[in-house]
């Protein structure tokens, strides 16, 4: 299919305007709204950055790669290589119909869109925080000796000790790093380097990350609000591993799964009572 797009692109370009349409529907029999699909998709999968994931995608077949066109490059490459879209493996999506995949990818789309209107809904409120920080900033160079610092470097100062509580809240939550890092809107990397203190998150990826559930009275203070129990934290990576993957499997085998994860720490506390 993505070979017979390319040359569908090749003979659009060198047929007379207008006489695309007639050629493939009398002469190749295809309908001409498939034939631009066809097009589109062999224009998105065989360019340079696709290209060398070809032979993984076409797995996939044509209706699924498709409704995966709209999606950015980078995404794709990620998805190849093992991370998700939409929260979905590459095995996840090549198991689902295509009606499921097209569920899912309109789903994402909706919550990136909830996600961007929060972005401008909180975009006021920033503001006047920045303009509080400014003006905390001059009080504190007006009352010190010191070299006056800037509203930027002041909110640098107060981060210390962010990295390792954002890591805290995404293993309250029961979120890789990737998934995490993905919801939020950033990559692995960055979510990695963020933890690590070595930078800091801007105000999108907090509001991203509040949506998620994070708490982020804890995160820039140490000192937890109501909206998040002390008490609901996962103890390592392995453990929110298992977790998330447990929020992964589709509802009708979930109870499977509980039932015998249930059934082995019941055989192992009648071990230890042993």
């Amino acid at each position: 299919m993505l070979e017979a797009g390319k040359r569908l692109i090749i003979l659009k370009e060198n047929e007379p305007y207008g006489e695309f349409e007639a050629i493939v529907q009398n002469q190749l029999g295809l309908e001409p709204r498939i034939a631009r699909k066809m097009a589109q998709a062999a224009i998105k999968f065989l360019s340079p950055q696709l290209e060398n994931q070809r032979k993984t995608f076409s797995e996939l077949g044509r209706s699924k790669l498709y409704e995966l066109m709209l999606e950015d490059d980078d995404d794709l490459v990620a998805l190849a290589e093992g991370g998700t879209i939409a929260g979905l493996t590459l095995d996840e999506v090549d198991r689902m119909s295509v009606r499921e995949l097209k569920a899912a990818l309109r789903k994402d789309e909706a919550a990136l869109k909830r996600s961007q209107q929060l972005v401008a809904e909180k975009e006021k409120q920033l503001q006047q925080l920045i303009q509080q920080l400014a003006g905390k900033t001059s009080s504190v160079a007006a009352s010190s000796e010191q070299t006056p610092v800037d509203a930027q470097q002041w909110v640098t100062l107060t981060l210390e000790g962010v990295g390792d509580r954002l890591k805290s809240e995404r293993l309250r939550l029961g979120l890789s790093q990737e998934i995490f890092a993905e919801r939020c809107g950033v990559k692995k990397l960055t979510q990695y380097n963020y933890e690590k203190s070595e930078r800091h998150p801007d105000a999108g990826y907090l509001i991203a990350a509040k949506a998620l559930g994070v708490d982020l009275n804890y995160v820039m203070t140490g000192e937890r609000s109501d909206e998040a129990s002390a008490l609901d934290v996962v103890r390592d990576e392995e453990e929110a591993e298992v977790l998330t993957a447990f929020r992964h499997i589709p509802g009708e085998t979930r109870e499977v799964a509980k039932r015998t994860l249930t059934a082995m720490a019941e055989k192992k506390a009648a071990r230890h009572r042993a």
